[in-house]
């Protein structure tokens, strides 16, 4: 065990110095500050941005025809400019531009990374009510955040998904619940009433080797929550929950 976990660190840090070395966008001085020292004792916790889905394969369609993945690029640059500002250490996963696979998004995930998955949200198609092409529904609106029950970390997940979704309620901010309806491709188990949902049918969250969570922002085929998360004060609220919930582990946490 100490070889695969010495094994696994050296890799690591070798990985990361070709990263860095090479000038790939997706990190932050503070994220190559803190490899360097936790190359030395083997401590590291950073936040690893996960950009959902990707150009050409770009998840759902917003009510006017604007592509999901636009708006998951939008907020997880915002994002990773506010931990910036925190001098939080982080980095991207599998940013390219034509596609991410499954594995690409969790190769950079270990014990001491935080996996934050950014995703904006659709309905079932029985909900597309005020057009069906692309899909515009009034039904659902508000974030959701999931975990997995099948994550080695899952403890960890799930009280950081609920330290989120608090923070997005103190800030005003509502989930959906229609994850949680009893219909083909819903019903997930209620975790936390303030819109945390077990859901292991996600491989980036079973999958990730560390905490993960993954985040619906909003619905973005219902019109007026598309319009609400298009306003940059207001995706402001919901990234302040989330830098202030990634502060409390990564500022304070060490893990041997």
């Amino acid at each position: 065990m100490k070889f695969r976990k010495l094994a696994f660190w050296g890799a690591w840090c070798f990985t990361g110095m070709l990263y860095f070395a090479a000038g790939s966008a997706g990190g932050n001085q503070a994220f190559a500050a803190e490899r360097e020292r936790s190359c030395r004792d083997h401590r590291i916790y950073y936040a690893v941005i996960d950009v959902g889905h990707a150009a050409r394969e770009y998840g759902a369609t917003a009510w006017n025809g604007g592509h999901e993945y636009d708006y998951n690029l939008r907020f997880a640059k915002e994002l990773a400019a506010r931990l910036e500002e925190e001098q939080i250490p982080y980095i991207f996963s599998g940013f390219h531009s034509g596609k991410n696979t499954l594995d690409d998004r969790i190769t950079r995930t270990g014990p001491q990374a935080i996996f934050i998955s950014i995703h904006h949200d659709a309905v079932q198609p029985r909900y597309c009510t005020l057009n069906d092409n692309p899909c515009e529904s009034d039904y659902a609106a508000g974030y959701s955040l999931f975990v997995s029950s099948e994550n080695p970390y899952y403890q960890e997940s799930l009280g950081l998904a609920r330290e989120i979704a608090a923070g997005l309620r103190d800030a005003g901010l509502k989930n959906s619940s229609h994850h949680a309806e009893n219909i083909p491709g819903e019903g997930r188990e209620w975790l936390d009433k303030n819109g945390v949902f077990r859901y292991d049918g996600l491989r980036v969250l079973r999958k990730a080797q560390g905490p993960a969570v993954l985040m619906e922002v909003g619905v973005i085929v219902n019109p007026r929550d598309e319009a609400f998360v298009s306003v940059k004060k207001n995706r402001r609220r919901y990234i302040e929950a989330v830098v202030t919930a990634l502060k409390r582990h990564i500022r304070l946490e060490r893990r041997n």
